[in-house]
C-alpha cells in the first residue's frame, strides 16, 4: 500500500468533512493534525506515526458512508447497486414484472389462444431493455461523478463496495446476454447513441402494440359486446 496515497486519500477526507458540526470539525483537525506530524515526523518517529496514520484513515474509509459530509465517497453507486440487484436477476419471459406465480406463465399455446399475450410479452422485453440501459448509463454518470474518489482509493485493497461497483460492467454483460444484444461491451462514448436506439426501438413496439390493441378493440366494438342491446 502506498503511504503517500493514503495521505492523499487522508487530505481529500478531512477537507470534505462537514464543519457545520462538532464531530465533523474535530475529525477533520485530527486527521489533518495527523498527516502533519506523519510528514514532518523525525526517522525514528515516522514509522509510529505513519501507522497510526494510515491506519485512521484507512478507518474512515471504511466507514465512508457515514462519514459527516454532504456526499460521502463513492455513495452516488449505491442507487445503481440497488437497480442492478433487481435486474441481475433471470431474466426470463414474463419475469421482470412477476405478473405470473412461478411455473404458472402463460406458453406458447395460451399466446395462440389469446394473441394480446404476445403483445404484453414484447412489452415486457422492451421495457426491460430500456431499464438495463438506463441503468448502465447511470453506472458510467456514477463512475464520472466519482472519480476522484476512484482515483484515490485504487491502490487500496478491494472493499465490499469497490468490489461491487467493479462487478458492474460484468452484470452489464450478463444482462446483455440474457437480452440477447451483440454489443455487450459498448465503446466508451456511445452510452447516449445506445441509449437512444433502445428507446426508439421500445417506441416502435409500442407504437405497434397499440395499433394492435386499437383494431381488437375496434373489431370488439363492432361486433358489440355480450349482452349489449342489438
Amino acid at each position: 500500500m502506498s503511504f503517500e496515497q493514503t495521505l492523499e486519500l487522508g487530505k481529500e477526507i478531512a477537507a470534505s468533512l462537514s464543519d457545520h458540526d462538532v464531530l465533523g470539525r474535530w475529525m477533520a483537525h485530527h486527521i489533518s493534525d495527523l498527516i502533519m506530524r506523519a510528514e514532518s515526523a523525525p526517522e525514528g518517529e515516522a514509522d509510529d506515526i505513519r501507522r497510526e496514520t494510515v491506519a485512521a484513515v484507512l478507518e474512515l474509509w471504511k466507514h465512508r458512508s457515514a462519514l459527516l459530509m454532504p456526499n460521502p465517497p463513492l455513495d452516488a453507486f449505491e442507487p445503481v447497486f440497488r437497480a442492478l440487484e433487481r435486474l441481475s436477476e433471470p431474466q426470463d419471459p414474463w419475469g421482470f414484472y412477476r405478473m405470473f406465480p412461478s411455473g404458472h406463465e402463460p406458453g406458447q399455446d395460451d399466446m395462440v389462444a389469446v394473441p394480446l399475450l404476445r403483445n404484453a410479452l414484447v412489452l415486457e422485453d422492451a421495457v426491460r431493455r430500456v431499464v438495463r440501459e438506463i441503468v448502465v448509463f447511470a453506472e458510467r454518470e456514477a463512475a464520472d461523478k466519482e472519480a476522484k474518489w476512484l482515483k484515490l482509493s485504487e491502490h487500496l485493497e478491494e472493499d465490499e463496495q469497490r468490489a461491487a461497483r467493479d462487478a458492474v460492467l460484468e452484470l452489464a454483460r450478463t444482462l446483455a446476454t440474457y437480452a440477447g444484444d451483440a454489443d455487450v461491451e459498448p465503446a466508451v462514448g456511445t452510452g447516449h447513441s445506445k441509449l437512444i436506439t433502445t428507446l426508439l426501438r421500445a417506441e416502435t413496439q409500442l407504437a405497434e402494440v397499440r395499433r394492435v390493441l386499437e383494431a381488437h378493440l375496434s373489431e370488439t366494438s363492432s361486433g358489440g359486446e355480450p349482452g349489449a342491446p342489438a
